[in-house]
């Protein structure tokens, strides 16, 4: 991984989180237009970060202060626009669902762990570079591409 790697991903993770923390209930409709152009970019930044080698140093915790804040705040605001189908489960006979208000809830709190990560450790980028390759593969990219599809559709599609 390159610096310049690192400083992409510090970038759009800190402006991801700020629209993020920017939120306003008045504004659902302009916030997710800024949010559809954003996951391109956060898209392409956790991959240019590459294959990190494991420098992890911070335990996830899957509660993290706010998150259910966060999901309830987004999910009301957003209302049908919140729920999406995205496959056919045949075994069961029925279609999954997701959230966007989950995928952006998980989303921020990776990417904030990595931005908190920088500040503990400001003289070394690959630990946060490292966490955020890590749970990208493992965790955010599914919540990301299930974002970005919910988001390219038309608003009047876009509920169940």
């Amino acid at each position: 991984m390159q610096e310049n790697a690192y400083q992409s991903m510090a970038e759009i993770a800190r402006d991801f989180c700020a629209h993020v923390e920017s939120f306003s209930e008045d504004q659902v409709e302009e916030w997710l237009q800024g949010m559809a152009t954003m996951l391109p970019r956060l898209d392409e930044a956790a991959r240019e970060l590459g294959n990190a080698k494991s420098t992890s140093v911070h335990e996830q915790n899957p509660e993290d202060e706010g998150r259910f804040e966060l999901f309830t705040r987004l999910y009301e605001a957003l209302g049908e626009r919140d729920g999406y189908n995205y496959e056919f489960d045949a075994r069961e006979g029925q279609r999954l669902s997701g959230s966007l208000a989950d995928d952006i809830t998980d989303i921020y709190f990776d990417l904030k762990r990595g931005l908190e990560l920088l500040k503990q450790y400001p003289a070394e980028p690959a630990i946060a570079a490292s966490d955020w390759q890590q749970s990208f593969e493992f965790h955010w990219r599914h919540h990301l591409v299930d974002a970005e599809r919910q988001l390219s559709r038309p608003a009047n599609v876009m509920s169940h």
